[in-house]
């Protein structure tokens, strides 16, 4: 048996494969760890979904094999989606590399790191990759097993859904995660009470497409199933204070979907809306819906429920065909939108999706201006967005405190982890984390807030002596 540690690149659905892996080494009699440089054996569980991803799994591992060469790590790893993708180029690319494990071969991944650590495997190359594959390899190898948190977060991610059916021209994701398809409610449903029971009172749900949830089990007779259902269906799990919806295509952003989440005394008001672009000509060359009115009308229903609701958004600048005043329109929505926070990305030309081979292709240095300028109208909407809650009270889940300022920082409901910002507060009382405090918030910086906690903490579920948010088991995750 060997030790091993689990980095862990791109986006939370990794980080939830991560924790799966770990689990299955650590249920083999593998020793799971925190840092590479103490490690026998490193596993990266690598992001293929856009170039910038690639270079960063290229990158890390040459940063590994480093260690690698000074004699402590034996042996490197790779699994994921890139692997599923490009395993032979990588194989190629990176002599450094000891073996590439395939989703096809999850199953088996103790036995391959064994072999990696004694140096006895008799190939490289594991299980099928450059395959579709069935999502439901994830049930029934990762879920069905134990699942090791790395950590004692208060939160956790819980997949509801693998796999992506929608017909976006510039993504990649089916090409890797196969098609889409839904976990069963009552998988979910346990999942959430077992992550409950470890301490965990915020869950997020992730998917690639978290809008189409339950619509292949309602099709495959699995009865009426959609997320509406699924979130009435955890709020039966005792213990879960907070819910939280990822990934959630636009489209399917419906009065009732919004009126469920407004209605939930657990959904927060949180609404990551994947809007990719503005101008309708662009959208359609996209595969996308939607258009510049129709964005503002979804927001502004969001928020004539709720004034305080966080509503996030990503856009892709320099697609082919995109126009200055295309570019120009997007800038200008996010500037008058009051989004809460903001990612902006430039477009990735990637092998074997439709957008590849299509006319107009805009060069890298023009994409690179037009993402900065969308960033910088971001930038200041996010800050003028934070700055207009000043004076409210809203509820923050402790995470971590900082004993040289002797201030606290956690996450309000309009923060998701690890992606948004975070809210700062002095506590004249104690707090634990894992506490539920009530917080006024009194300054901002940037699109960060500050503020003071005056009221007594709730008790949250993550309490107890040596409890803390910052992770400190078996992966490294980074953004």
């Amino acid at each position: 048996m060997a030790r091993v540690a689990i980095v862990t690149l791109g986006c939370p659905k990794n980080s939830i494969d991560s924790e799966g892996l770990g689990g299955m080494l650590a249920a083999a009699g593998h020793e799971v760890i925190e840092g590479p440089q103490d490690a026998e054996v490193v596993l990266v569980n690598t992001c293929g979904f856009i170039e910038p991803a690639r270079r960063e799994t290229v990158e890390e591992v040459l940063d590994l094999a480093e260690l690698k060469g000074e004699g402590g790590v034996k042996a490197l790893v790779l699994a994921g989606c890139l692997v599923a993708r490009s395993a032979g180029d990588l194989a190629e690319a990176l002599p450094e590399v000891d073996a590439l494990v395939d989703f096809a071969a999850y199953s088996r991944v103790a036995e391959i790191v064994s072999g990696a650590a004694a140096g006895t495997l008799g190939s490289r190359i594991f299980g099928r990759p450059g395959t579709r594959f069935d999502p439901a390899w994830w049930d029934a190898t990762i879920a069905a097993g134990p699942r090791l948190r790395f950590g004692r977060a208060p939160w956790a991610y819980l997949k509801i859904a693998e796999g992506c059916n929608r017909a976006c021209t510039f993504c990649s994701i089916p090409l890797m995660r196969g098609k889409f398809r839904s976990r069963s409610p009552a998988t979910v449903q346990d999942e959430a009470r077992r992550l409950v029971a470890q301490g965990v009172s915020e869950l997020s749900l992730v998917s690639q497409d978290s809008v189409m949830y339950g619509r292949d089990l309602e099709a495959g007779g699995g009865g009426p199933s959609d997320l509406v259902t699924l979130i009435k269906a955890l709020e039966g799990v005792e213990g879960l204070h907070r819910l939280r919806l990822m990934y959630l295509h636009p489209h399917g952003v419906t009065d009732e979907l919004i009126d469920a989440m407004l209605g939930s005394e657990i959904v927060v008001s949180y609404f990551d809306l994947s809007l990719q672009h503005v101008a309708p000509q662009v959208l359609k060359r996209m595969g996308r819906w939607g258009s510049r009115d129709r964005f503002h009308r979804l927001i502004d229903r969001i928020r004539a429920g709720d004034p305080l609701a966080g509503v996030r958004s990503t856009f892709i600048m320099g697609f082919p065909g995109e126009s200055d005043e295309d570019a120009a329109e997007v800038e200008s929505f996010v500037a008058t939108s009051d989004l809460d926070w903001v990612g902006t990305f430039t477009y990735s030309r990637e092998s074997g999706t439709r957008s590849h081979d299509m006319a107009g292709q805009v060069d890298d240095a023009t994409a690179r201006a037009r993402a900065a300028g969308v960033a910088g109208a971001a930038e200041i909407a996010m800050e003028r967005r934070a700055r207009s809650l000043v004076g409210e009270r809203l509820e923050v889940l402790a995470e971590v405190f900082d004993i040289r300022a002797g201030t606290w920082s956690g996450r309000s409901p309009r923060e998701a982890p690890e992606i948004d910002g975070e809210v700062r507060f002095e506590a004249a009382h104690e707090v634990s984390v894992g506490d539920y405090v009530d917080v006024t918030i009194t300054d901002n910086d940037g699109a960060d807030l500050i503020g003071r906690a005056e009221a007594p903490a709730l008790p949250g579920s993550a309490r107890g002596p040596g409890a803390r948010a910052v992770a400190s088991g078996g992966v490294r995750t980074r953004p």
